[in-house]
């Protein structure tokens, strides 16, 4: 050893080199540990350069001190590259919004409805019914038609129908059946004269028909749709035989469903 230290001695210059060594690579690893902890992250942010290890620094670092970093905003980070976190918003209670409007509307229709139906049930007076439906049903079908259209006017409910072929001139014929011709009124969706010849001889024998001229010149399935909204507006239920294919049809029981209007469906299919 005594040998080693001479060495030293006589060579000063390789002492010093080997000093210069020993700081450059302190520095290095000092800067690549700094970098690591402040995790510098995009272009817009901007870091404070860091001195030199100092004992100043080391002191201030004991002490809870750190190294920090700003943002373009002008906020600081501290020594682990965290933001401070922002209060979170207290919502009012106005803001606050418990389930689904949408639900709570249709749920509300939905009482509604129940409620009108419980009230038509216990009131025993007679009712509006608008009975519509396809043009294509069979002779059975024809003929429940035509028995509910009797049993309707016979317990003195009003029956408002329209004049076409089918499902129509069944509850004509079932409500011409039970003698009261004053319980049924017939809407057309067109004059008189644009009916054929098969529902004028039928439409001859019913006391009240409402005909809408007006509608001559428009396509006959315009005029039916304005038909079928004035029936809906007149009665109150709706009962309908229809295909699952009939768009006419179920495009009115939509429409009166729309009205709170009580509707009953009939698939013939």
């Amino acid at each position: 050893s005594l040998d080693h230290d001479a060495k030293l001695r006589q060579s000063p210059k390789k002492m010093r080199r080997r000093k210069r060594l020993a700081t450059a690579v302190l520095w290095l690893a000092w800067t690549g540990c700094q970098s690591f902890l402040l995790a510098p992250a995009p272009s817009s942010r901007r870091v404070v350069a860091c001195a030199p290890p100092t004992s100043s620094s080391s002191s201030s670092e004991s002490s809870g001190g750190g190294v920090e970093a700003t943002e373009p905003n002008g906020s600081r980070r501290n020594n682990n590259g965290d933001l401070p976190r922002p209060p979170k918003p207290r919502l009012k209670p106005e803001e606050l919004l418990v389930g689904d409007p949408q639900k709570l509307l249709e749920k509300q229709k939905e009482l509604e409805t129940l409620m009108q139906q419980l009230r038509d049930i216990q009131g025993n007076g007679p009712q509006k019914y608008c009975i519509l439906g396809t043009r294509h049903c069979s002779m059975l079908h024809g003929k429940l038609i035509e028995l509910l259209s009797y049993a309707l006017i016979i317990s003195e409910n009003h029956v408002y129908t329209s004049g076409a072929i089918g499902t129509n001139a069944a509850a004509i014929r079932g409500a011409l059946r039970a003698g009261n011709a004053d319980l049924l009124t017939v809407i057309l969706p067109q004059s008189l004269k644009k009916q054929d010849k098969a529902s004028q001889h039928l439409l001859s024998e019913v006391t009240h028909v409402v005909e809408m001229p007006e509608n001559d010149h428009l396509p006959l399935g315009t005029a039916s749709r304005l038909c079928n909204t004035k029936l809906i507006d007149s009665a109150d239920q709706l009962i309908a035989f229809a295909f699952h294919d009939s768009r006419a049809v179920r495009a009115a029981a939509k429409e009166a469903k729309g009205r709170n209007k009580l509707v009953t469906m009939m698939f013939l299919d």
